[in-house]
């Protein structure tokens, strides 16, 4: 089966997928983007992802010829397409062509789909292990394409067998994919500030309204008695380590499993 996208207005076979040689989103990395899942043929809050699209679309300044109900039903339209069941749509605009590699022109849309299976069944029942680096992201409200820091580190990672790198100053933030939660005496904390506002994460505040929005330290985290990180591919994963500091017991903690039930019942609903 040939795979179709969209680019702009156009539909295309993406193996023979083209953006201008001056688009500035390869030349300047000037995009946003977003991604959301659909499982079993419906899809996770896509309201809630287009409405974040369009934030980082006018946080960004990039023109955007789109309104949300144009960007919804382009998104219904590929997903008949393609025919995902199950599966990821990732959308991008970029800040469109420039033969200066400068000025702003007309914006270039590109909507794709995909098959999402990166996880494991051991990430959720063993947990995971992240390394932390000082870093911040220079626009963290905006969901770019810049990946340049996490990018580097990829043979890191795999080195550390690690899932994500951790962004911590003075305060964690997030990981380069994922918020982040702590659990310490039963009462659940997570970074109020500097972060990409998860749609996960907006999920999880709203169900368990007991959870504290404040500054974390690395030594907080370290001190924790569970960790775990929420996004939209991974959902709810546990964190068993940090660095070389097991967290807790170095086991899947009860807080996460409970949160994880419910926010499972939720998506069913």
């Amino acid at each position: 089966m040939i795979v179709k996208g969209f680019i702009n207005d156009k539909l295309i076979d993406c193996g023979n997928a083209q953006v201008s040689a001056y688009d500035l989103g390869l030349n300047r990395g000037y995009a946003v983007f977003d991604f959301f899942r659909i499982v079993n043929g419906n899809f996770r809050f896509l309201s809630d992802h287009l409405d974040r699209f369009i934030n980082s679309i006018y946080l960004a300044k990039i023109p955007n010829p789109y309104s949300k109900s144009q960007l919804h039903d382009k998104v219904l339209e590929l997903q008949a397409i393609n025919k995902v069941d199950n599966g990821y749509i990732r959308i991008t605009l970029t800040a469109g062509t420039s033969l200066n590699f400068g000025s702003l022109a007309a914006s270039t849309l590109i909507v794709l789909t995909g098959v999402s299976g990166a996880n494991t069944k051991t990430d959720y029942t063993e947990g995971v292990k992240l390394i932390s680096k000082t870093h911040q992201r220079s626009f963290p409200r905006i969901k770019s394409t810049d990946y340049f820091f996490p990018q580097m580190l990829h043979e890191e990672l795999q080195a550390a067998n690690a899932t994500d790198v951790l962004y911590a100053t003075n305060f964690i933030t997030e990981t380069s994919r994922a918020n982040i939660f702590c659990v310490k005496d039963g009462k659940i904390s997570t970074p109020q500030k500097n972060i990409l506002e998860g749609i996960t994460r907006k999920k999880i505040v709203m169900l368990e309204p007991s959870i504290i929005l404040t500054d974390i330290t690395i030594k907080d985290l370290y001190a924790s008695d569970e960790v775990f990180i929420t996004s939209s591919s991974k959902e709810l994963m546990p964190v068993v380590q940090i660095d070389n500091q097991i967290i807790g017991t170095g086991k899947v903690g009860q807080v996460y499993r409970n949160l994880h039930t419910q926010f499972s019942t939720f998506c069913k609903q």
